[in-house]
């Protein structure tokens, strides 16, 4: 069995800039920078023209993806259990470095489905910035709110846990956890 995830963590994000700085953002302004510094590399020797321009949106474009696919990209994290070989391997793909994790399938003691709760950690800095917001006529939706999260884990003989897959949905968690226990009773 391959189970291929990217949400593996159980933490409270940004709420103040989640709808802003996120990774498209940070492709688009790295995208937007590399084309601006060649823009101003070919405008110094060279007249710029409309093909220029189209070039350049070309430019951003494939940089956009590049940045967002290879530097910005989300950490994957990738488990094989191999009941024929006897070995569960789990690796965490990242943008630099790649960590591989491997025990024994009969050191593997349970499946588990947990839930955590995360609350806000400063009230009275929470107060301040709604009531800023206010001031401004905005609101910040989910701001201050705890965090719930459903996780999957793996516990091993070693009493060692690793969480494997993390939702705000109870039945996206239960779904995987019930897929990997049957697969592992056959």
């Amino acid at each position: 069995m391959i189970f291929k995830t990217t949400s593996f963590k159980a933490e409270k994000g940004n709420v103040l800039h989640s709808g802003i700085y996120n990774r498209e953002m940070s492709a688009s302004l790295a995208a937007g920078a590399v084309v601006m510094l060649s823009g101003f590399f070919f405008a110094a020797k060279y007249r710029i023209t409309a093909v220029h321009f189209i070039a350049a949106l070309f430019l951003f474009i494939i940089l956009f993806l590049v940045f967002r696919a290879y530097i910005f990209g989300e950490p994957l994290l990738g488990v094989v259990i191999d009941k024929e070989k006897g070995n569960i391997d789990i690796s965490l793909d990242r943008i630099f470095g790649k960590k591989n994790l491997s025990f024994p399938f009969a050191s593997l003691e349970d499946i588990r489905k947990d839930h955590k709760s995360i609350a806000a950690e400063n009230p009275d800095g929470i107060k301040f910035v709604e009531k800023i917001a206010l001031q401004h006529g905005t609101v910040i939706p989910g701001f201050g709110k705890t965090a719930e999260f459903y996780t999957v884990e793996m516990e091993f003989e070693s009493r060692q846990r690793i969480m494997i897959f993390s939702s705000e949905d109870s039945a996206a968690a239960d779904d995987i956890a019930l897929k990997i226990k049957n697969f592992i009773e056959r």
